[in-house]
């Protein structure tokens, strides 16, 4: 299907491939969510609540939240302060982010307030780490 659709998508010129590109634009990446999702296992850093420090992997991430392993229990509303780095980018990135869902192996943060340009710097990140 790739295939078939890439041959057509050459076909074109350039300026029918710029409006493919801007309708494609218009699509969620990932699903229902607004950005595409890694499973990927990084190394992040949380201080939750102000008190618990909680050096773990990350289940997946996107560029509106991350997925935490832990064992260790808290309740949904959280704030919680986060530091990792997205493979290839050696610049490590702090956010901020509140717990939005706990399960038996982890916890799941959505960053808030991420600007919109840095928002689309990391899902760039994440699309590129999935493509290799």
């Amino acid at each position: 299907m790739q295939d078939k659709i890439i041959k057509r998508i050459q076909n074109l010129t350039l300026e029918q491939q710029k409006e493919v590109l801007a309708f494609l634009d218009t699509i969620p990446k990932d699903g229902l969510r607004g950005y595409s999702r890694l499973s990927a296992k990084l190394e992040i850093d949380a201080v939750i609540d102000d008190k618990s420090h909680v050096r773990s992997d990350t289940r997946d991430i996107s560029a509106s939240g991350v997925y935490i392993k832990t064992d260790m229990r808290f309740r949904t509303g959280k704030p919680v302060q986060i530091a990792f780095s997205i493979p290839e980018h050696d610049i490590p990135l702090k956010l901020h982010g509140e717990i939005t869902r706990i399960e038996k192996d982890g916890i799941a943060i959505r960053f808030n307030e991420v600007n919109p340009n840095f928002k689309k710097a990391l899902d760039d990140a994440i699309w590129k780490t999935k493509e290799e």
